[in-house]
């Protein structure tokens, strides 16, 4: 052993939780492709996918050094990759699947350079994983809200049309957006963040609610004035700034 003292500094768990990661990722596109080929629309999938990565997100303080959760990041990275270069029938799909996009159509927002697929979920998540490799009861809190909080927002907003059409707030940049969605929002959000110091710190739920309430609050700004998916960076970034402000 003396021969390789490298290794002697990495923990055997988090060697276990990167590969338990690489296995949930390959499983992760597996889902993606197959549930897409039975005709469920690319969006579903896509807002499917945050909260079966909460799993992994709960393995966050379990690293002994947290600098390995970006091997579970580049796990997610890799496929999305591989889906936009590899023209093989299952990466065509992975890539329907992840962006809504064939290969050579044109994104509405970006015809001169094509975002990979995921783009936006992948750098809200390096936005929180940056945070939690300096501030792990942000960090850990801002990617739960990530995984949870936004895409309940989203379901919120797309389900139960008959009703949910009276409280859409018509914001310019996301008019399918509801009171409903941002409520939710803001509550789930401050749960999450006030769990997440709780475990961190001990402190009591009843102390930290006007505190977190305060990030929640800049989430649901900044999902309705950010346009596109470009949002979901957008409030990791906002959230955690006014965590740190607090």
């Amino acid at each position: 052993m003396s021969g390789f003292p490298v290794f002697e500094h990495i923990a055997s768990s988090d060697l276990m939780l990167s590969g338990l990661v690489a296995l949930g990722v390959l499983q992760l596109t597996w889902f993606s492709v197959m549930i897409l080929r039975r005709g469920a629309p690319p969006l579903t999938i896509q807002h499917a996918i945050a909260p079966l990565l909460t799993i992994w997100v709960l393995m966050w303080p379990v690293y002994v050094d947290s600098n390995w959760l970006w091997s579970g990041l580049a796990a997610l990275i890799l496929p999305a990759i591989l889906a936009n270069i590899l023209p093989s029938p299952f990466w065509h799909h992975l890539r329907v699947a992840w962006t809504g996009q064939t290969k050579n159509s044109a994104l509405n927002i970006y015809p001169i350079l094509p975002l990979l697929p995921l783009t936006h979920f992948i750098a809200a998540l390096i936005i929180a994983g940056l945070w939690f490799t300096h501030i792990p009861e942000f960090g850990f809190g801002l990617a739960l809200c990530l995984c949870l909080a936004f895409p309940a927002a989203f379901w919120a907003d797309h389900l139960g049309t008959g009703h949910t059409a009276l409280l859409k707030l018509g914001f310019p940049a996301h008019p399918e957006q509801t009171l409903a969605g941002h409520l939710l929002l803001m509550v789930a959000c401050t749960a999450l963040l006030c769990w997440s110091l709780h475990v961190y710190h001990g402190t009591a739920w009843t102390s930290l609610l006007i505190a977190t309430l305060i990030p929640a609050i800049a989430a649901s700004v900044t999902r309705a004035l950010i346009p596109s998916q470009w949002n979901a960076p957008a409030a990791m970034l906002a959230m955690g700034f006014v965590m740190w402000l607090l």
